[in-house]
């Protein structure tokens, strides 16, 4: 077909046509795509050229997926701004839930039962390194993502904020369970367990020699 459509987030130059963008991006839904529509480019998304995240059966749709139990429409949070992604979900029998299919692809899905907002691993981790070195908080990331998918009028982009901003923090939990080697979370542990050592306070055996006691400096 005829090449009218670009892709802002692909470093690959030139032009695709419907058919070729969607195969590129079978595995990118969160690429941003531009349409020639002869005068200018105009924004497009995935979703509206007909790009379905599948799961369960590599590139394949479920063969359960039906017009009762059909795809889904999902709002997820990536680092190149809010996307409304088609999922089609898993549905044979014995298939994880939906939560569970979304955190296998590293997406983190905002609730458990029905979840219809999802944050990738990769925005969760960029929010948690400019949280710690340039303080940026919940509510300063969430604006400026809004105005990285439409800097013109933010304010019709779906509000991520609140979602965003409960996950963020189970997202630090999280990582302090990884941290910290815990298995399972309905072990009951001792009060600073989790939290990280000190690496400049004297700790013995560790950063203090044998028989630190007996030094003179002591």
């Amino acid at each position: 077909g005829r090449g009218e459509y670009n892709c802002m987030d692909c470093d690959a130059p030139g032009y695709y046509c419907s058919k070729c963008i969607l195969e590129v991006h079978r595995h990118r839904p969160f690429d941003r795509i531009m349409e020639w529509n002869g005068n200018c480019l105009v924004r497009r998304t995935l979703k509206e050229l007909g790009h379905i995240v599948h799961f369960g059966h590599g590139p394949n749709a479920c063969p359960h997926v039906n017009n009762e139990w059909g795809v889904q429409d999902i709002t997820i949070l990536d680092v190149t701004g809010v996307h409304v992604v088609r999922m089609g979900w898993c549905r044979c029998a014995g298939a994880v839930t939906q939560a569970e299919q979304l955190l296998q692809r590293k997406w983190f899905p905002a609730t458990i039962l029905r979840p219809r907002t999802a944050f990738t691993f990769r925005v969760l981790k960029l929010f948690h390194l400019l949280n710690q070195v340039a303080r940026t908080n919940p509510w300063d990331f969430a604006g400026s993502m809004h105005r990285l998918t439409d800097s013109v009028c933010p304010t019709s982009v779906t509000d991520i904020y609140k979602p965003f901003k409960h996950v963020q923090r189970q997202w630090r939990v999280v990582r302090a369970w990884k941290r910290g080697g815990v298995l399972d979370s309905r072990v009951t542990r001792k009060s600073g367990s989790l939290a990280m050592r000190c690496v400049s306070c004297p700790m013995p055996g560790i950063n203090l020699d044998a028989g630190w006691e007996k030094h003179p400096d002591t």
